[in-house]
């Protein structure tokens, strides 16, 4: 009894053996009489029968496969669907993964068929500005070079994937990409910027300041860098770690007239006035004509006469508070002459610079220069009224 059993399980599963070879068989005739239709018609039900229980050889298990990716790549190139060419990809991977497959090298050579045809869909969605369906497209195109059967990391259709997902806005997106390029490329400043910027995007702190530092360690020499950890540091009001930050940034960049002028506000900020001066004209050697500087150094010395109105605003009329009154007053001049020249480069660089003719007309005004008040205040009118 049990023995007839046995032999009727086996004739049972050795017919559906063979009426999936048989559907198997009518799926390659019909995709070589290009009746795409019936091959894959013929293709699903050899599946189905797989499904339910069947079962074939290595040999026919991987002629299955790459003969599926054959009739679905057919259908791609008439339809142009990319759930089609999904489909043939994903029948030529599962043959390359069969073990004892004959077909395994043929597969993997159609594989590479199929990422062409994704990054040539990549590119046209690229251009008809669909980013998102070009950041899935050139996701796949990594994914596919990713396979055992090629072994391509694919950094360069990661890097197109990573700009897509900026177009796209996909802050999660940006920064798993960005952060893979890191992997592969720790050196490459660029990739180390998409991330710090998404981080500076989204608000993280944190986030931000250790993926600068990672930068800073890895790209040491990348300006786009080294002005974020100065932008860092301004951005959070830490005076001191931003001079550090550049000075190491000013070894690196020495021509930079920027990082002079971020290296005076620093220091003006911390009243080493003198120190923010050097700065500040350093910065406008390497730009004589650097408006900012110049600019900033007529408030370095404007912002020092403060505290001295102040207290001559507070005096008396006493004979003692007038002699302190005019001691204050000449100080406060001397600073006056000094910021002078540099509003006078200003308004040189920037004629319509109305803050920058109003503080000279001030600093005028008080140092008696009424020949430089006129010319103020004349282009003061000419640019208001």
């Amino acid at each position: 009894m049990k023995k007839g059993f046995f032999i009727l399980v086996a004739s049972l599963l050795t017919g559906t053996m063979f009426a999936q070879k048989a559907d198997l068989t009518s799926a390659i005739l019909s995709y070589r009489k290009q009746d795409l239709n019936a091959a894959k018609s013929y293709v699903s039900a050899a599946e189905e029968k797989l499904a339910d229980g069947g079962a074939l050889k290595a040999k026919d298990l991987g002629k299955l496969w790459h003969n599926k990716g054959l009739i679905y790549m057919a259908l791609y190139e008439a339809e142009a669907d990319i759930s089609v060419l999904q489909i043939a990809s994903d029948a030529f991977k599962t043959d390359t993964e069969t073990e004892g497959s004959s077909f395994s090298k043929k597969s993997a050579k159609e594989l590479l068929r199929c990422i062409n045809a994704y990054n040539k869909a990549a590119y046209d969605s690229y251009e008809a500005k669909d980013f998102a369906s070009a950041l899935s497209l050139f996701e796949q195109v990594v994914d596919i070079n990713s396979y055992e059967a090629i072994g391509i990391v694919d950094t360069a259709n990661l890097f197109n994937a990573t700009l897509m997902a900026i177009e796209v806005g996909e802050s999660e997106k940006i920064i798993d990409l960005s952060s893979k390029l890191i992997d592969l490329e720790p050196s490459n400043g660029d990739y180390h910027i998409y991330l710090v910027k998404e981080l500076i995007d989204i608000g993280d702190e944190i986030a931000r300041f250790n993926a600068i530092k990672r930068g800073r360690e890895a790209a040491p020499e990348h300006t786009g860098l080294i002005f974020e950890e100065v932008n860092y540091y301004l951005a959070i009001g830490d005076n001191d770690g931003l001079l550090l930050s550049l000075e190491t940034a000013i070894q690196a960049a020495p021509e930079n007239k920027v990082l002079y002028f971020a290296k005076g506000t620093a220091l003006g900020s911390l009243k080493r006035y003198t120190e923010a001066k050097n700065a500040y004209e350093a910065s406008i050697e390497l730009d004589p004509n650097y408006f900012d500087a110049y600019n900033n150094l007529a408030s370095l010395y404007l912002d020092q006469t403060a505290p001295l109105v102040d207290q001559m605003n507070n005096l008396g009329l006493s004979q003692s508070d007038q002699k302190k009154y005019n001691a204050l007053k000449s100080k406060r001049n001397n600073l006056y002459a000094k910021a002078k020249p540099y509003l006078k480069e200003a308004v040189r660089l920037d004629g319509n610079a109305l803050q920058v003719l109003y503080a000279l007309k001030d600093v005028c005004y008080q140092t008696d220069d009424m020949v430089c008040w006129k010319d103020a205040n004349s282009t003061i009118k000419s640019l208001t009224e």
